[in-house]
This record gives C-alpha cells, sequence and structure tokens, in this order.
C-alpha cells in the first residue's frame, strides 16, 4: 500500500489531479471559518446548547452532512445541502415529468440542461433557507443592533447582503465541487462532505477520551467501555463497508 502511494507523486498527471483536488478543500476549509458581518459570533457559541443535546446534535449532523457551517453563522453556512435538495428534486420530477423525463433520455446534452434547471432551483433554495436563517438570528438576538430594521427586523441592505452571502457561499462550494470533478479526484460534492466530516474526527475523539468512564456511566454525555468498544466497532464496519461497495462496483 505505502508502494502505491509513493506511486501516485510519480505520476505527473494523477499528481496534478490530487494536488489540485487538495487545494480545493483546503479552500473550502478556509472558508469555512469566515464569518457573516453583523453577527455577534461570541453570543451564539455562548448560547449553543451543550454538546449531546437534542439541538446540539441536530445542529452538528446537519454541519456534518452538508459543509456549512450554522453553528458560528459564516459565509459557507448553508453548505452544499440546497444543490444536493436541488439535484434530489429534480431526479424525483424527472421520473413523473415527461419533459424532463425526455430531457435525460437525450444524453449529455439533455443532462446539461437539467443541470441547468438544478442550478437554478439551487438559488431558489438558498434564499429560502438564508431568509429563514436570517429571521432565526434576529429572534434570537444574534445581530448586531447596527444592523437592525423594519425587513423582519433588518435593514433592507444589510438583509440582501446577507442573502448574498449565504446564497453565493453554497453557489461557490457547487463551484468548487465541480471543478474537482473536472479537473480532481472523485466527485467534489461527496468530498467536500468528506473533508467535513474528517475535520471533525480530532474533536470527536477527544470528546470521547474526556467523557470517558471505565467504571461505567453515571451522566449524560458519559462513555462506558462497552459504548466506546460499540462506537469503534461500527466505525470500522462503515469504512469496511463502504470499501466492499465501492470494489465491487469497480
Amino acid at each position: 500500500m505505502l508502494a502505491t502511494f509513493i506511486n501516485i507523486f510519480r505520476i505527473p498527471e494523477l499528481r496534478n489531479k490530487l494536488m489540485f483536488t487538495f487545494g480545493m478543500l483546503a479552500i473550502y476549509r478556509i472558508g469555512y471559518y469566515v464569518p457573516m458581518p453583523g453577527v455577534d459570533q461570541g453570543a451564539m457559541l455562548a448560547s449553543r446548547p451543550v454538546r449531546g443535546g437534542g439541538l446540539a446534535s441536530l445542529i452538528d449532523t446537519f454541519e456534518l452532512f452538508t459543509g456549512g457551517n450554522l453553528s458560528q453563522s459564516t459565509i459557507f453556512g448553508l453548505g452544499i445541502m440546497p444543490y444536493i435538495s436541488a439535484s434530489i428534486i429534480f431526479q424525483i420530477l424527472a421520473t413523473v415529468v415527461p419533459s424532463l423525463e425526455k430531457l435525460q433520455q437525450e444524453g449529455e446534452s439533455g443532462r446539461r440542461k437539467i443541470s441547468e434547471y438544478t442550478r437554478y432551483a439551487t438559488v431558489v433554495l438558498c434564499v429560502i433557507n438564508a431568509i429563514v436563517w436570517m429571521r432565526y438570528l434576529v429572534r434570537s438576538s444574534f445581530i448586531y443592533p447596527d444592523f437592525m430594521g423594519s425587513w423582519i427586523g433588518l435593514s433592507f441592505n444589510y438583509m440582501a447582503l446577507s442573502l448574498l452571502m449565504l446564497t453565493t457561499g453554497t453557489l461557490f462550494l457547487m463551484w468548487l465541487g465541480e471543478q474537482i470533478d473536472e479537473y480532481g479526484m472523485g466527485n467534489g460534492v461527496s468530498l467536500i462532505i468528506m473533508a467535513g466530516i474528517v475535520a471533525r474526527i480530532p474533536n470527536a475523539i477527544i470528546y470521547v477520551l474526556q467523557n470517558m468512564n471505565v467504571r461505567g456511566a453515571s451522566g449524560a454525555g458519559q462513555m462506558d467501555i462497552p459504548k466506546i468498544l460499540f462506537l469503534v466497532a461500527m466505525f470500522v464496519s462503515v469504512i469496511a463497508g463502504a470499501i466492499l461497495i465501492t470494489q465491487g462496483q469497480r
């Protein structure tokens, strides 16, 4: 396996694809921490539910599978989920709408047309999600008073800027995924989601070590030996299953 890994860097084309992919993922991780203007990030973090609670787990799961960052309200807060949702919607519509089904059967040109419709739908979903999210920030008093106004509690200029930033963030992630598809290695959207998951592994390990209780769980969030062994077994099983499916598909 080590020899195979070394050979990757000996093949110029493969090496360039790999470095391009890493570069795109690095850009994503940098943007992941760029905060939105006007949002009191300190207040958001201070009021965040304790880890392990229902709402905190929901937020963590959303961020995990979308590549977004709502806990700090960054420019990539919505993640890639609007694009994934739009793709699923058009996949379902293609089975029930004759015109879309006909486009799908036209080959590459039809798929490009459906892809164009998917991008338009992504923008619509981004705007809807962004409005809901900004309304939540207003109701939770996470917006600085200087940016408050009459349009659902915000000034029109700041609201327009916020919608533009959140929508652009998702579209930029979509563009990064497409660039990885074309010039890099693997599926771009899947790699963006994977990068978010991998980045959380060190924190997850630290959390398990800090809450480990070898004498038996005695409180919320505490983990005894059977629970830890179960987590390790599930972790190995998921990885093994993914490898088996990939090998079988190849």
